[in-house]
């Protein structure tokens, strides 16, 4: 699939910099949501395009735009830490 989010790393990295000490996955999340709206967008519109074009009975094989956030921040988290 390919990531499709510009300058993913330094918008995850400004989040947890924005979040300071105080986040959590949901805190994350809804920054996210409202420091790169756009962003958010793309992600949706890219799982709605997927839903659409797959077949009945298949999947593909990007995650709803819930859990793709949820794996962002959890996998992003160690190199944020201090």
């Amino acid at each position: 699939m390919g990531c499709f989010i510009k300058h993913k790393k330094e918008k995850i990295s400004n989040i947890y910099l924005l979040l300071g000490d105080s986040y959590n996955e949901d805190s994350f999340i809804d920054l996210f949501k409202s420091e790169y709206p756009d962003d958010w967008k793309k992600i949706c519109d890219k799982w709605l395009e997927e839903e659409k074009s797959t077949p009945v009975g298949k999947k593909h094989p990007m995650q709803h735009p819930d859990v793709y956030m949820k794996e962002m921040f959890r996998n992003h988290k160690p190199r944020f830490i201090k």
